[in-house]
């Protein structure tokens, strides 16, 4: 893919929101939004191939801005992240997703927008040193 895809990241934690755009920057055009007003204003000004939905968001919230995102023409795809016990039902290609790292987030991402990117396998765990217990004490 040519050009960088563009990301709608909405979180109503700024800390979150800034730590994705960290993490994104490199590979992706990164807008943030903190707000339903604020993700529809965006939504509507702005194209977007994906729109990135944090778990700190209600799903009410959630629901709202996929409903928005599935108006447009053409829809981006939206990536929700898991929560806990609560679904939003996504069909493809929008999909939910709890990443265990920022790794498997940035590879879930590069699926859906065919981003190319390389990204190590992560380390295996490293056994204690000797002489150490790996127990909590």
């Amino acid at each position: 893919m040519a050009d960088k895809p563009a990301i709608l990241s909405i979180s109503d934690d700024p800390t979150l929101n800034r730590t994705r755009r960290m993490l994104l920057e490199k590979y992706a055009d990164v807008s943030l939004a903190a707000t339903l007003p604020e993700a529809a204003t965006l939504l509507s000004s702005c194209r977007f191939d994906l729109v990135l939905l944090c778990y700190s968001l209600t799903m009410q919230e959630c629901r709202a801005i996929v409903s928005l995102a599935h108006g447009l023409l053409p829809p981006p795809k939206v990536l929700a992240l898991a929560q806990s016990d609560q679904r939003l039902f996504l069909t493809a290609p929008d999909q939910e997703f709890l990443p265990g790292n920022p790794a498997d987030l940035l590879r879930k991402i590069a699926s859906m927008t065919g981003l190319e990117i390389q990204i190590p396998p992560a380390a295996p765990p490293q056994p204690p040193p000797p002489g150490k217990s790996s127990a909590v004490e």
